[in-house]
């Protein structure tokens, strides 16, 4: 079991309309990761940090940063969201992230690429969120 958190701000817009896609800061987003991780009953309840860093806007260093410092506060993975129609930016991150943690994709934009391109990109898993109701 686990829980999957998002860093934008409250109310969450979905990644996919336009509108404001604020950002929580990131030392404010650690300490709800820090205090997840803190509360968790098992070790197999496992934390995963959602970077919307490039949804909002920002570019790969924001992205980053925010990697380094939600691993830092204990994340137990990480998953990096994009709306582009290529995966090119996700694999800018996997290349350029230095860290421990697998990273978590959701390929909704760029879904023919398969798992084994995604997994030569740098992803350790894939969440194909709604495309059963595209079939």
């Amino acid at each position: 079991a686990g829980v999957c958190i998002e860093d934008k701000t409250f109310p969450k817009l979905n990644s996919f309309v336009t509108g404001n896609q604020a950002l929580v800061p990131i030392e404010d987003f650690a300490g709800k990761i820090a205090a997840a991780v803190a509360s968790r009953g098992s070790e197999d309840f496992v934390v995963i940090a959602r970077i919307e860093a490039f949804i909002s806007g920002f570019g790969l260093d924001e992205a980053l940063r925010r990697a380094e410092a939600y691993e830092l506060a204990g994340a137990d993975a990480l998953l990096i969201h994009s709306k582009q129609k290529t995966p090119d930016e996700i694999y800018s991150f996997c290349t350029a992230y230095t860290g421990q943690l697998p990273i978590v994709v959701v390929p909704t934009t760029y879904n023919a690429v398969t798992m084994d391109e995604l997994k030569a990109g740098g992803a350790a898993l894939a969440i194909y969120a709604n495309h059963m109701m595209r079939a």
